[in-house]
């Protein structure tokens, strides 16, 4: 399965509405832990998931947060 990193960015001020957004929404990222640099200063979030496509990847996200999103297909690299 194709694994991708979601990049999520806000504003400071849409920290809130960007945390609310996941209530009620049903996803296995929910209640998980993500990489975030809000309570640093940066307002960005990443996660690493596994989906079929682009879109599924972002389907994982509440609609607030995937509209903020960027994803990229990565893999897995030896570093010699």
């Amino acid at each position: 399965m194709p694994r991708y990193l979601l990049h999520h960015r806000h504003e400071p001020a849409d920290c809130g509405p960007a945390f609310a957004s996941w209530k009620g929404f049903e996803s296995p990222l929910r209640h998980g832990a993500a990489l975030g640099s809000c309570l640093l200063g940066g307002h960005a979030i990443w996660w690493t998931v596994e989906a079929s496509t682009p879109d599924q990847a972002l389907a994982l996200l509440p609609c607030f947060v995937a509209r903020r999103t960027t994803v990229t297909a990565v893999s897995e690299v030896a570093i010699p």
